[in-house]
């Protein structure tokens, strides 16, 4: 009598296992999204020569960024006419911020710069550079990422705009993902900026600040 009492209460929660079973596979499966990936981008270093021109002051305004450029969005575009964000990777500050900051050390590693100035407008500095972004994507289709700035050099105590200079390159990458595009976007500033230092360096040996 007592061996058939366990049997008995088993047969009886069978119904209700079942049951809990059953409900266990019909709650929604929880997908762990992948960690958030933030991308920095580095100081280039380059030396730019300019043997006849003495040290000085020079004034960098803030970088701006064309609309939709001034948050992280790793802005990416898989067709033509679309433009759409990583969904798991972003920059760590807005690509102007880092760009402003990568051009002020670029500026201060030249023998011809004295100091490197802040500020909202040109001032008393013997020259200033004004640079805007004005694109950054990851062109998926075409398999490249495409940068594009532009910057004035003012001169002088009047500073009267001396020369403009812009870029605008792309440069291919072989994985489309956003860790190459945050290379292929450091390889493009080091461009950028070889070539900015070089256009303001002439402007200045030709026009030195009064």
């Amino acid at each position: 009598m007592y061996a058939t009492c366990p049997r008995r209460a088993l047969r009886a929660a069978l119904p209700l296992l079942m049951v809990l079973a059953l409900a266990s596979c019909a709650l929604p499966q929880v997908t762990r999204r992948p960690a958030q990936t933030d991308y920095r981008l580095r100081t280039p270093r380059i030396v730019q020569p300019a043997p006849g021109l003495a040290a000085l002051t020079l004034r960098l305004l803030p970088v701006h960024a064309a609309p939709g450029l001034e948050g992280v969005d790793m802005l990416y575009s898989p067709k033509p006419l679309q433009l759409m964000p990583y969904r798991d990777s972003r920059w760590l500050v807005p690509p102007a911020e880092m760009i402003d900051s990568a051009l002020r050390g670029a500026l201060a590693r030249q023998a011809w710069v004295a100091a490197v100035e802040g500020g909202d407008a040109p001032g008393s500095a013997g020259a200033s550079l004004r640079c805007r972004l004005d694109s950054l994507e990851h062109d998926v289709y075409a398999g490249r990422v495409e940068l594009g700035m532009r910057c004035q050099i003012y001169v002088g105590a009047a500073q009267d705009l001396r020369a403009s200079w812009s870029f605008e390159a792309s440069r291919p990458v072989a994985v489309q993902d956003a860790a190459h595009y945050a290379q292929a976007t450091q390889d493009l500033l080091d461009q950028a900026a070889a070539s900015l230092l070089r256009r303001t360096a002439h402007t200045l040996e030709r026009a030195p600040a009064a």
